[in-house]
């Protein structure tokens, strides 16, 4: 019994996981979706202040490397792919939800 109940519970995993990136992805790469809103502006910006706005891309991208090579070099663990998951399971729900509700994402 306890085999089949671990199977049912990662299943619904699964399904929470898959329909939480499914449905972040729907929203993200949709017509007017938060990726074509946000790479817009920021298009939009370095074409109105390319001297600003291309060094301080440059920046964050060196300083997020060297953030995460430090981190790894410390060897510290995280929570954060645990975090992660959760979080995909709550879109999942959510999206599950809103689907089953309206039947609409």
């Amino acid at each position: 019994m306890k085999r089949y109940l671990d199977f049912l519970y990662s299943f619904v995993v699964i399904v929470l996981v898959l329909s939480g990136l499914g449905g972040i992805s729907f929203n993200l790469f949709r017509d007017d979706g938060l990726i074509e809103t946000l790479f817009g502006n920021i298009w939009e910006i370095h074409i109105q202040y390319p001297l600003i706005a291309i060094p301080v891309t440059i920046g964050a991208v060196i300083l997020g490397a060297m953030w995460r090579d430090n981190r790894i070099a410390r060897g510290q663990r995280s929570n954060l792919p645990t975090y992660v998951l959760y979080m995909l399971m709550a879109a999942g729900a959510y999206y599950l939800y809103q689907y089953f509700t309206y039947g609409t994402l």
